[in-house]
């Protein structure tokens, strides 16, 4: 009972399990246990601090000898490579095979406590990059409500540490065509390319086991002018300026509003907290971060000529069903397009089918799974030879509401007479057929084909503004005389 009297003592002076442990030469998790049951009994939860019929008192492990031994391991490990160093489970399995009873657990704090002591304190040197010289890239994370949904976004964000200009922009994915793109947009923003760019060691830019950068992002730097840079292994440290920034920009951008319509909708609310910040004031800096971007402009590289094209090429086989599979989601193809193959051109965010060198189709790229794209302009020569298959169809309730009211009200029982109007969708774009059926519908105008072409296909024309002519010019009335005199020669 003395050693759970001097520990509740040590404790109520130290606040500190650990250094209770350390001054009885006992397991910190003896001294919890010990300390919680003396709380328990103040606090009338328990009868007594000990077992009934059972004395006994905390086992002392770590003692003076125990405790040179391990300090004598630790300070072999100073000649040794940094690799084949003693670690605290290999300390703590020398110790058992000796014949001491000891728990790992003990081992591992005094280890800890060692360390603490005789590890050199971390000193780092504070860098300041000149105009122009170095811009940092990281990825985040967001919490984000898109169409009512809410799930984990991952974020980019680009600063330049001499003027504090940052550019952020949200993708579905981390991957190297986003981060590529990212890059892409950023120097179209700022119409200029960094000298250098430094990184964390992500996979996308940096192969840490290979020791070298990834050769298509190698290729993609080379492309663009800039010079790629990592931190050192567990060195975050090295690139704090945009460490800092990612937090930043997503507190002030996402705190006040997180619920948005489309990903292309949080994109441009982003884009606009991102103009204010860099319009704004900014900590231990003469000049905000816009006025600073146009002083350091003159130090980048200008951006290459010929954009960067950042798309892969993938092969994929149609279905009976006239669709693809790509990313465990489907999209539609034409059912014009006869071989059983198509390529893809896939870019961050779109999808075109290819044949040849000719775009036949494009769908926006979609970001979940088991998701499908299906337009019905691609499934009008099949339906032509099916009409009754176009009632139930599924192409048929994923068209724009204005589209599929009309089949419902006015063509469902005679399906033939719809595919006129689902011909004009080799004219125009399924947004202005919905939009000229409801002008029609507002105006009470008969749907007919012919109205339907013509709203279609109607331009706004300028109106020419009238001349004005100066009033100042005067013209003298005619002398009729001076006619009549020509007429007599």
């Amino acid at each position: 009972m003395q050693d759970i009297s001097r520990m509740t003592s040590l404790y109520d002076l130290y606040k500190s399990y650990k250094r209770v442990a350390r001054e009885m030469g006992v397991s910190k998790n003896t001294v919890k246990k010990y300390i919680r049951r003396v709380q328990d009994v103040q606090e009338g939860r328990s009868d007594g601090i000990l077992p009934k019929n059972l004395k006994t008192q905390p086992t002392h492990v770590l003692t003076s000898e125990v405790r040179t031994q391990i300090q004598t391991y630790l300070e072999s490990n100073e000649k040794k490579p940094p690799k084949q160093r003693l670690t605290a489970k290999k300390i703590h399995e020398l110790l058992v095979r000796a014949g001491i009873k000891i728990g790992y657990t003990s081992v591992k704090e005094e280890v800890a406590d060692w360390k603490e002591t005789h590890s050199p304190r971390k000193v780092f040197i504070l860098q300041e990059h000149p105009e122009g010289d170095r811009a940092e890239f990281d990825w985040g994370k967001v919490i984000l409500s898109i169409g009512g949904i809410s799930a984990v976004y991952p974020i980019a964000t680009m600063v330049l540490t001499y003027s504090l200009y940052r550019f952020s922009r949200i993708y579905p994915k981390e991957t190297q065509q986003a981060v590529i793109q990212s890059h892409l947009d950023f120097f179209k923003e700022i119409n200029a390319v960094p000298l250098t760019i430094f990184y964390d060691r992500l996979t996308a830019v940096y192969e840490s086991r290979k020791k070298k950068f990834n050769e298509r992002f190698l290729e993609f730097s080379t492309h663009s002018g800039f010079t790629p840079a990592v931190c050192n292994a567990a060195s975050p440290h090295e690139k704090g300026t945009d460490e800092q920034s990612v937090g930043y920009v997503r507190k002030y951008a996402f705190s006040e509003k997180n619920a948005f319509a489309s990903l292309e909708e949080a994109n441009l609310w982003l884009s606009q907290c991102c103009t204010e910040l860099n319009n704004g004031p900014v900590y231990r800096r003469d000049v905000v971060p816009q006025e600073g971007l146009n002083l350091e402009r003159s130090m980048m590289k200008p951006r290459p000529s010929l954009e960067y094209s950042n798309y892969e090429l993938k092969r994929c086989r149609i279905s009976a069903y006239s669709m693809i599979m790509f990313e465990k989601n489907y999209y539609s193809v034409p059912d014009t397009y006869n071989p059983s193959t198509i390529t893809l051109k896939v870019t961050v965010d779109t999808i075109e089918m290819l044949d040849g060198d000719t775009i036949i189709a494009t769908h926006r790229r979609l970001t979940g799974q088991k998701q499908s794209s299906i337009k019905i302009e691609h499934y009008v020569k099949t339906l032509k030879r099916k009409p009754g298959a176009i009632r139930n169809s599924k192409v048929m309730r994923q068209v724009d509401e204005p589209i599929q009211n009309l089949f419902d009200q006015s063509y469902a029982d005679n399906p033939k007479e719809f595919f006129p109007i689902l011909d004009l969708l080799k004219e125009t774009s399924e947004e202005a057929l919905s939009y000229a059926i409801q002008l029609l519908e507002e105006r009470n105008i008969p749907l007919t084909i012919d109205t339907l072409r013509f709203f279609v296909h109607q331009q706004s024309y300028q109106i020419v503004e009238p001349l004005n002519l100066f009033p100042e010019i005067h013209v003298d009335e005619p002398d009729l005389q001076v006619y009549d005199q020509w007429m007599e020669r």
